[in-house]
């Protein structure tokens, strides 16, 4: 059974699944026919969703928001959006308004300063917006754990899949040969990393660890063998 996404409109294939694995937002079967509904904030979300530029998208949130300043809808779309660094070099890139980016520090940690890894680590886990947001739903914990579990999604999604380095392609057609393997070497890696970090709390790495192990399974089909093998 398929069905569309009422928030980020993407096809979602499966059955028995309460949270869209895209978004993270609640699927019609799962959603309270008691609990109050804000169509404002929705449409507000709604058209944040449907544009690509995470600058762009938190100006139409932020903008949602003054509508409406008590949408917990809203303010859980302002959790993937990230604070974008002071340019140092004009044609530096910088991706830190993708939040999942963060996720960047078990994947090349040479690359920032161990003062930066720990502010990028704080601001995974550790964010006050992360907790007063959470605390607006009935389970907080459960939200914090979807919270995770789209952060390891969207990046899996927009920074290992969407590497045509890491990927390959032949004058730009993505090659799907080998999907698998090539996806399993970074994120065995990263999870590999995870695990090693004692700045984290354990449920913290496991919690990690399993968002991440999802988010790779989810994008090869549930076919985790070439990852198992790697962490084995």
């Amino acid at each position: 059974m398929s069905m569309t996404c009422i928030q980020c409109g993407k096809k979602i294939d499966g059955e028995g699944m309460a949270f869209c694995p895209y978004c993270g937002a609640k699927l019609p079967e799962a959603v309270n026919p008691d609990e109050p509904r804000n169509e404002e904030a929705e449409k507000w979300v709604r058209k944040a969703m449907a544009v690509t530029s995470f600058p762009d998208r938190k100006k139409i949130l932020l903008q949602g928001l003054n509508a409406c300043p008590d949408s917990r809808e809203i303010k859980w779309e302002l959790l993937f959006i990230g604070e974008e660094e002071p340019k140092k070099r004009s044609f530096a890139l910088d991706f830190s308004i993708i939040k999942c980016f963060i996720l960047e520090i078990y994947r090349s940690p040479g690359s920032f300063s161990e003062e930066k890894r720990d502010r990028m680590r704080a601001g995974l886990l550790d964010d006050p917006q992360l907790r007063d947001t959470c605390a607006l739903f009935d389970d907080p914990a459960q939200k914090q754990r979807e919270y995770i579990q789209r952060l390891c999604r969207e990046y899996v999604e927009i920074f290992l899949e969407g590497n045509n380095q890491l990927m390959g392609n032949w004058f730009g057609i993505r090659l799907e040969r080998n999907r698998e393997k090539k996806l399993a070497v970074p994120v065995a890696e990263i999870i590999k990393r995870i695990k090693k970090d004692e700045k984290l709390s354990p449920e913290q790495r496991e919690q990690l660890v399993q968002a991440m192990a999802q988010a790779y399974a989810g994008k090869c089909g549930g076919k985790t063998e070439h990852l198992d093998e790697l962490l084995s």
